[in-house]
């Protein structure tokens, strides 16, 4: 049975909606349907051993991702890995147990050598929830301002001194359970590399400055603007010409 979440998380959830897509607040229905809008990489006469897995925000749709060009973009820089967008984020995240679907549609995928993830906002929360929960599935993740919890979550973590010392408070939930396993970033545990791609006016700044700070410096990517599909293109466009998709 799935694991629902407490009301706490409920609420601070439904008071961040506009912020966890890049959209902004749109509709969220029950169902989504389809739940995986796949991108064969159009070359191969077969699945491509690295699988690249594009998760949205939560009420990002794969016709966003389309409208502003962001398929376009990967594949004219050189991106020829099959592309699943997950498109299932804003109920499965509301209702607690996105891991147990997102895990349904990489296995659905097929047996890859490389799974890399490119997340936005809540998708790129959830990112990092499916990595601590399934580890052997992701090789690589860049994420495009994460959101990463309520104020009264990220005023622990500056009062603490920052993510590297920060231990919890009761109860702990699985916001806690996410900056937990980020803080390992810090501490040199086992990770998948993580390049974090953010505005400098984004609503979010706090809490991605607390992510970035333990990060290499090469890893950290900020640029103009705020959280939306703009600030986020022109991040990508930016990231791709250092790192084109060859590279990762």
């Amino acid at each position: 049975m799935a694991t629902l979440p407490s009301r706490r998380t409920m609420l601070t959830t439904l008071a961040a909606l506009p912020s966890l897509a890049v959209g902004g607040c749109r509709a969220i229905d029950a169902e989504v349907v389809p739940p995986v809008v796949d991108y064969p990489y159009r070359d191969a006469t077969e699945p491509t051993e690295t699988l690249l897995v594009f998760v949205p925000g939560a009420t990002d749709t794969p016709e966003d991702l389309e409208k502003y060009g962001a398929i376009d973009l990967l594949r004219e820089r050189g991106c020829e890995y099959d592309i699943a967008v997950p498109y299932r984020l804003g109920p499965s995240y509301l209702l607690g147990h996105v891991e147990r679907d997102l895990h349904a549609d990489v296995l659905r995928q097929g047996d890859r050598k490389r799974r890399i993830w490119l997340a936005i906002s809540a998708g790129a929360l959830v990112s990092f929830s499916y990595a601590r929960t399934y580890p052997e599935d992701v090789d690589r993740l860049i994420a495009y301002a994460p959101y990463l919890g309520p104020k009264l979550i990220i005023d622990e973590i500056e009062e603490q001194g920052g993510l590297a010392s920060w231990r919890p408070n009761e109860p702990i939930e699985d916001i806690e359970r996410v900056w937990e396993w980020l803080r390992g970033y810090a501490e040199g545990a086992e990770r998948p590399r993580l390049d974090l791609l953010w505005g400098e006016n984004d609503p979010g700044l706090r809490s991605l400055e607390l992510l970035a700070a333990v990060l290499p410096e090469e890893r950290r990517h900020e640029g103009a603007g705020e959280h939306g599909w703009e600030t986020f293109m022109g991040l990508l466009r930016g990231f791709l010409d250092g790192y084109p998709p060859g590279s990762w």
